[in-house]
């Protein structure tokens, strides 16, 4: 290789977890169809934003899930995360789109962390 060393170095990213309870009356192939066509790729344009998978929950080991959607977003950081949800595009869109049409806010639980 020339004597030239090439290295990958890996930026440390952290993990968002969304949890959510999808609004009465949207029927899960809705929401998907929604998701995969509008808010995946808003999300994923956002600068700082690595990777966005959405899930839907279809059981638990006991009891019925209290979720039917989790969103696992790989960001550069929480502080990365906050800023993306409070510039002024994506806090109309999470407002009057994902929390007004598609998800019951009082379900929301977002939480993150670092893989060990």
């Amino acid at each position: 290789m020339n004597g030239k060393e090439i290295r990958l170095v890996r930026r440390k990213a952290y993990e968002s977890l969304c949890h959510a309870q999808a609004k009465k009356g949207v029927t899960m192939e809705d929401y998907k169809k929604w998701s995969r066509e509008v808010d995946q790729k808003i999300t994923l344009a956002q600068a700082g934003i690595r990777k966005f998978e959405v899930y839907e929950i279809e059981g638990s080991e006991e009891g019925i899930p209290p979720f039917d959607i989790v969103e696992v977003i790989e960001v550069d950081s929480w502080e990365t995360l906050k800023k993306i949800e409070n510039n002024e595009k994506m806090k109309k869109f999470l407002a009057e789109e994902w929390m007004k049409k598609w998800v019951d806010k009082g379900s929301l639980v977002n939480i993150y962390g670092n893989k060990i």
